[in-house]
């Protein structure tokens, strides 16, 4: 008897397990986890994997244009920076001609030579008017051109009269 009982608890046993592998819900559930099986979509799969390809093609083109573009505002700041010390720089050789002038009305201009750059100073004189023209540049080719039209006093330690300030471009 103890024969029969076994053959008949296998012979349940396979019944049962034949019952689960017909059902459509296990071989579902088995081809999910095959990938040579024909029924497995991995259709979903390649959609997913382009979209996160194509999403970070996007992200990296966008990141090289906002460096690129951050690049190109510091040239811009330092170009920006570079003229106004040059534009400071014809200012205060403007302000030294006046002062040389005052000094001595028959100063013609001449060189100078400052810190981060230099300047070439020119004064045109007509009676008392004079004509200052100063082009100032800055170490790496940045300058600016500023001219100046005064009148002097006929004082000892003349006066000076500013007619004119602008800032010329070439």
């Amino acid at each position: 008897m103890k024969k029969e009982k076994r053959k008949f608890k296998v012979k349940f046993g396979q019944r049962f397990l034949k019952k689960i592998f017909d059902t459509e819900t296990f071989n579902f559930q088995l081809s999910t986890f095959n990938f040579g099986s024909p029924k497995v979509n991995c259709q979903s799969g390649v959609a997913a994997l382009l979209t996160i390809i194509i999403v970070s093609a996007a992200t990296l083109i966008m990141a090289y244009n906002a460096s690129l573009l951050g690049l190109g505002e510091l040239d811009m700041g330092y170009a920006s920076q570079k003229g106004g010390e040059a534009l400071s720089m014809a200012d205060g050789c403007v302000e030294d001609a006046f002062w040389r002038l005052r000094l001595d009305s028959a100063y013609s201009g001449g060189n100078m030579t400052v810190s981060d750059g230099s300047c070439i100073i020119n004064i045109l004189a007509n009676g008392n008017d004079r004509v200052i023209s100063v082009i100032a540049s800055t170490t790496g080719d940045y300058y600016k051109k500023i001219e100046a039209n005064i009148t002097l006093s006929s004082d000892t330690i003349p006066l000076i009269t500013i007619n004119s300030w602008e800032e010329k471009s070439d």
